[in-house]
């Protein structure tokens, strides 16, 4: 019945029931539950969890064996339970456990936070004591045991000075890091054939080595085999240095190289995992087996720890270590314990524990063993199996390595001019393609998506036709061979989803050329190479402008003035497309003409600026003729396409330009409109006397029918003097300066559509300035209410003030030049208060009835309280202070009063008594008893009569 403990593996136990172990309680154990074996004896069903940490062994039940001992006449009388260690929780023997199917990828993370990452993700190993590790880690863990793992990350991230391990502790959780953090470095046990014992720093136990050592794993090279697979292995290389000192036949260095198959291992850890495996096959394979008769060894050392071993008939000494023994210098070697095998005997508690926590004391049960000897295995143990190199070499399962080829484009592509929604016309172009294969010429399987990305073309000669060459003036153009230069761009990428075979490339430049490249990316990330640049030209812009609306228009004996919003035949204004040039003017006799080069008397510039700013385009056309003609208008965009003409608009002989005015007086000037670049006047003025409106040298004047001046600009100065109202809009949220007819000065602020408004005015009294703040009415339960600032040289006060009468409702302060106050009043009647002024000052209530009144009143040096404290009849739990009376018994003694609630924390009474004159100076009084509920007040003697007590109660 022995317990195996193998440092970071599963080793095994086995416990032995006794025939009579009752039936409920043998079925209680069931598969994959939890032996403790712990030291003494303890009750597990009271003990419960905690005997986790303290047990010596716990492990896990797998195996149930019942068969016939034949020690007596009944069968199946002889039941085993077996199992393993609790590295099982991170993965058995066979490499089954809680599986990694998704990948877990640190990347240059730190030991803790890589240990954390590949926890079970079911939770049956949480972190325990985590400790830091020099370095980083970056790899790739799928398909996978976190055992093999967390393994893997301690080999690589060890070094020959600071080796790293792990184990699971009893209660489940993972201990991780420099193994002298988690085991015993500095032994504190020897073991030694002779003088067993015990000094004041070591402990000799007595026994026996065995000890077998051969090379037949020894190594001289390395090369492990990582990621991929054929001729996209990745590989990593260590070289035994210094070289070794054996010699093959022709006394050449002896050259042994080791393949080591690690498919999981990434190339950046390559070389770090090489040298891991190669550290291990560069001595002798030293099986190392120690014996000792002291079975309980318990104390002395556990599986990981570090233990002096002292045996010079075998070799196993040191001479660079001494240790002094019971004063005796011996030099022991230093060996760490990889195995243990000891007995469970009696003095231990077998507890099982269920998987749903409930715990059943196996010891009555047990049979337990004879005390026999300890067998451990120190040094080099186990190499064989805890080394790297256990997967085939050659083909096997590796990560994804493949690298998908380049997707064939297929010319021509497919493209069109549009209108964008800003009225631009723009190009998209269709480009498809044909997936590929794999470089390696194998089909993906896993594809991810496309990557398609495209910049203008700056090589290409871009040409032009003379109608655009036409809307360009001759300064403005490149070369002679390249009139229009391409514009530069970077790189657009655009992502498509595996399986589509077409994408569209909006909102490009008409009629420029782009280069476009694709490459393909797989579910694991590897990327294809860009393809070859392919260039295309978008399609010129072929989209000739919307046809516009008829002109209006204006015509005198010598000229035509044309007027065009900009707006569409087919309504509105300012609506043709943004990407107009200007306007043809075209003009002939009837009205249904076409128009040609013959009818065009001007361009007129018409573009997206005169939309967006909504600027007309005003034309004047030299036209000799005084007959009535007809004027259409044609659009013309950038490109040189044309629209359809526009409904002709008839002109006839109105107006006269000033070219062929020679004698103008204001005198013949009695109607119209008068439109002119420059006109030079000492004074513009609606009228001499009464309302009017004035311009001259010196601003803009505004006069009333009074003649008193209402609006003044000055021109020298800017100054604007303006009486009356000033509106910033007729409804919805607005400001309005001098709102009333009496021009107060007030700003009201509208913040709505309703007619809810704040305002600030001033009010002057005498030679004051009164200034009050206002917010909008609001509803208080069914009472107009608003928030009012008043700012005054005597009393200045914030208060909450009912409309309709302006008294105040609920919080207010003011302040005074000697004083200031801060109170609640609701209805006339006041509430709380806080007033102070230089020499006092006042917290309380007070509502204007000096009989109710209660308050505190500070002065310098003293306090006065006005009011009255509170009554113990009618107190509560928190009371801090309250007073109050109660009558003795006649004749009697002691008197002892309850508060009624149980007070927060103890009273300290104050008391003070009242009795019969004649001994009033004789008589003495105690508090005997005080607490949270009740005091008792005791006399010296009884009273003569009747008596009373007077107290006051403060809470503590």
């Amino acid at each position: 019945m022995p317990v195996t403990e193998v440092l970071e593996a599963l080793g095994s136990f086995e416990i032995s029931l006794t025939p009579d172990i009752p039936r409920e309680v043998l079925d209680t154990i069931t598969y994959f539950g939890h032996v403790a074996i712990i030291p003494g004896r303890v009750n597990p069903a009271a003990a419960g969890d905690g005997l986790l940490g303290a047990a010596r062994y716990v492990g896990v039940v797998r195996g149930r064996r019942v068969d016939d001992d034949r020690r007596t006449k009944r069968t199946e009388d002889a039941t085993r339970i077996t199992g393993v260690g609790m590295a099982f929780w991170l993965g058995d023997e066979d490499n089954k456990g809680d599986i990694y199917e998704n990948a877990i990828m640190p990347a240059s993370a730190s030991f803790a936070s890589t240990i954390n990452m590949l926890l079970p993700a079911s939770g049956a190993v949480t972190a325990g004591t985590i400790y830091s590790v020099t370095g980083s880690y970056s790899g790739r863990h799928i398909y996978e045991t976190p055992r093999t793992a967390i393994q893997y990350v301690c080999d690589t991230m060890s070094t020959t000075a600071i080796p790293v391990g792990w184990r699971v502790n009893g209660d489940g959780t993972l201990d991780a890091g420099p193994e002298s953090a988690l085991y015993v470095t500095s032994p504190r046990c020897v073991i030694v054939k002779r003088g067993a014992g015990e000094d004041m720093t070591l402990r000799a136990l007595p026994g026996s080595t065995g000890v077998a050592r051969d090379v037949e794993d020894y190594s001289t090279r390395v090369v492990l085999l990582a990621e991929g697979e054929g001729e996209s292995i990745a590989t990593g290389t260590a070289d035994l240095s210094p070289a070794t000192g054996y010699k093959d036949l022709h006394g050449n260095p002896l050259r042994l190289t080791r393949l080591v198959s690690e498919s999981d291992t990434t190339i950046t850890n390559a070389d770090t995992r090489a040298a891991v495996a190669l550290s291990q096959y560069t001595g002798t394979r030293d099986a190392l087996e120690l014996s000792t008769t002291d079975y309980d060894v318990q104390g002395s050392f556990d599986v990981g720890d570090y233990v002096w071993v002292y045996d010079p008939d075998q070799g196993l000494i040191d001479t660079a270590s001494e240790v002094t023994f019971r004063g005796e210098r011996i030099n022991p070697i230093k060996l760490r314990v990889a195995e243990a095998t000891w007995p469970v005997t009696s003095g231990y508690t077998i507890a099982y524990r269920s998987g749903t926590g409930v715990w059943t004391d196996l010891t009555d049960y047990t049979e337990f063993e004879a005390a026999s000897e300890v067998r451990i295995t120190v040094g080099e143990f186990g190499r064989a199996l805890s080394g790297a190199g256990t997967e085939p070499v050659g083909s096997r399962p590796n990560a994804d390595t493949s690298v998908p080829g380049i997707p064939t484009l297929i010319e021509p592509f497919v493209g069109s001019a549009y209108l964008d929604a800003r009225g631009f016309t723009r190009a998209c172009v269709i480009i498809s393609w044909n997936a590929p294969l794999n470089v390696d010429g194998s089909t993906i399987l896993d594809g991810d998506h496309f990557e398609i990305r495209y910049a203008i073309d700056t090589d290409m000669i871009y040409p032009a036709t003379w109608a655009q060459i036409a809307q360009v003036r001759w300064m403005d153009l490149q070369t002679w061979a390249q009139p229009f230069a391409a514009p530069d761009g970077d790189w657009q990428t655009m992502f498509v989803a595996w399986g589509e075979a077409t994408a569209q490339l909006q909102d490009l430049s008409p009629g420029v050329g782009y280069d476009v490249q694709i490459r393909a990316v797989d579910k694991v990330g590897n990327t294809g190479a860009w393809g070859p640049v392919t260039t295309f030209v978008t399609s010129q812009d072929n989209i000739p402008p919307s046809a516009p609306a008829a002109p209006a228009v204006a015509g005198s004996r010598i000229a035509v003035q044309v007027t065009h919003e900009l707006g569409k035949s087919s309504g509105g204004t300012f609506n043709l497309e943004s990407d107009m040039d200007h306007l043809e003017i075209h003009v002939d006799y009837e009205p249904t003409f076409t128009p040609t080069e013959n009818t065009l008397k001007g361009k007129a510039p018409a573009n997206a600026g005169m939309i967006q700013a909504q600027i007309p385009v005003v034309f004047t056309v030299q036209v000799e003729e005084t007959s009535a003609r007809y004027v259409r208008v044609v659009a013309v965009d950038k490109t040189g396409n044309k629209s359809g003409p526009s409904d002709a608009a008839t002109a006839t002989a109105l107006l006269i330009d000033d070219a062929h005015i020679s004698d103008l007086t204001v005198s013949k000037v009695t109607a119209g409109t008068v439109s002119a670049n420059w006109l030079l006047a000492a004074s513009i003025r609606t009228a001499e006397t009464g309302a009017r409106v004035e311009l001259a040298s010196s601003g803009l004047q505004a006069y009333n029918a009074g003649g008193a001046q209402t609006v003044n600009i000055d021109s020298a100065t800017g100054d604007v003097t303006i009486l009356g109202q000033i509106i910033s809009g007729t409804s919805g949220r607005r400001l309005e300066i001098n709102p009333t007819a009496t021009y107060l000065p007030e700003i009201r602020f509208y913040a709505s559509s309703g007619s809810n408004f704040g305002y600030i005015n001033g009010v002057s009294t005498g030679a004051e300035v009164n200034l009050g703040v206002n917010g909008g009415v609001f509803d208080d339960s069914g009472v107009d209410c608003y928030a009012r600032l008043y700012l005054t040289g005597g009393t200045s006060e914030f208060a909450v003030l009912r409309a309709d009468t302006q008294q105040r409702r609920g919080g207010y302060a003011f302040v005074q030049p000697s004083s200031a106050f801060v109170g609640y009043s609701s209805g006339g009647t006041d509430g709380g208060k806080f007033f102070a002024t230089s020499t006092q000052g006042w917290v309380g209530w007070d509502s204007g009835v000096s009989s109710t009144a209660n308050h505190m009143q500070f002065f310098s040096g003293r306090t006065r309280h006005i009011g009255r404290w509170a009554d113990f009849l009618a107190v509560d739990s928190n009371e801090g202070i309250f007073t109050g009376s109660l009558a003795g018994p006649s004749s009697g003694d002691a008197v002892a009063l309850s508060f009624g609630p149980t007070m927060d924390t103890q009273l300290l009474p104050i008391v003070a008594v009242r009795d019969n004159p004649s001994v009033a100076n004789t008589r003495g009084f105690v508090v005997s008893a005080s607490d949270a509920t009740s005091f008792t007040c005791q006399l010296s003697g009884a009273a003569n009569g009747a008596w009373s007590i007077y107290f006051w109660c403060y809470r503590i």
